[in-house]
């Protein structure tokens, strides 16, 4: 529904006319390349990107397949495929493709439209680099998960000193392997969010909004879609926690606001709301393991030593 939304609304604006006679119009890629793995870079003839995506997508569909049941029956959490949610943040990922490709056409036929021209590269490593972390904006999401993993410590069960194994896929596995695999697969899902979700939100949302409505109205409408859609995360799981959802829909309008003021006021540069995300989710996911192994972020069932 958001998908169909934002191209609706990007189309009108699209279709008129261009401002100005600029270069030739960038060449549009096909939609068809939405249903291929790896499709929008093997179109644009980038073989090894394709390749890597495609791997990716797909092994994580198969293994979250596979072992979908065995996960569930493992885990207390709506987030326990953990396989399928990284292949289909790989695949959101590599879709970004197609929206800067629209972006593209957007910025040719009107000059004066604004947004993070990023490349591939920049965006992908835009978590990583200290202009990006080392921020307000990326200290003050950081802080606030420090406080959320602050209000669980108070509901520790268990120390991590007493897990002995954690379950994976379908076995369970040492402690000191499984917190490699759990913190690997959390700042590969921490990752895939801050970079899909900022480039959705926060340089195609919000700009193409921004563009149409002004930045007060662009932002606040941003924001409320970005929250509302987080209440779909309830239905993941068999009970859903409608309160827990609202929840977090109030708690993803506020970060949202507040990450998409940070880029309209850096002239639309994303990179610091994309590591202010990816590390914000990170340090709530690794630190719920080590805080509260017993009812960590993923849901990942454990086994404690004697006492």
């Amino acid at each position: 529904m958001l998908i169909i939304s934002l191209i609706a609304v990007t189309i009108r604006i699209l279709g008129q006319p261009a401002d100005t006679v600029r270069d030739a119009m960038p060449e549009r890629i096909p939609l068809w390349t939405m249903f291929l793995p790896g499709g929008s870079y093997f179109y644009q003839k980038q073989y090894v990107k394709g390749a890597v995506f495609s791997v990716l997508e797909l092994g994580g569909l198969y293994l979250g397949m596979e072992y979908d049941q065995s996960l569930r029956d493992n885990s207390n959490s709506p987030y326990y495929n953990y396989p399928l949610a990284i292949g289909t943040m790989a695949f959101q990922t590599e879709k970004l493709t197609l929206v800067r490709n629209q972006l593209a056409i957007m910025k040719y036929r009107k000059p004066d439209f604004m947004y993070d021209d990023i490349s591939d590269k920049d965006l992908y490593l835009a978590p990583f680099k200290p202009e990006n972390f080392l921020t307000p904006i990326t200290g003050g999401m950081v802080l606030l998960a420090g406080v959320f993993l602050g209000i669980e410590k108070h509901l520790e069960t268990y120390p991590v000193s007493e897990v002995k194994k954690m379950y994976f896929l379908d076995r369970y596995i040492p402690r000191n392997s499984a917190l490699p695999v759990f913190s690997a697969a959390s700042l590969a899902m921490s990752w895939g969010a801050g970079v899909s979700e900022e480039y959705l939100f926060r340089n195609w949302l919000m700009p193409v909004l921004d563009y149409r409505y002004g930045p007060g109205k662009g932002l606040v409408f941003s924001s409320l879609t970005f929250g509302v859609l987080h209440f779909f995360n309830a239905f993941a799981s068999e009970e859903p926690d409608y309160g827990a959802a609202l929840l977090q829909v109030g708690e993803a309008t506020i970060a949202g606001y507040f990450l998409g003021r940070s880029v309209q006021r850096r002239n639309y540069n994303i990179g610091p709301a994309v590591a202010a995300h990816m590390w914000y989710d990170a340090v709530l996911m690794i630190g719920s393991f080590l805080i509260n192994p017993e009812d960590n972020f993923l849901g990942v069932s454990i086994q404690l030593g004697i006492r």
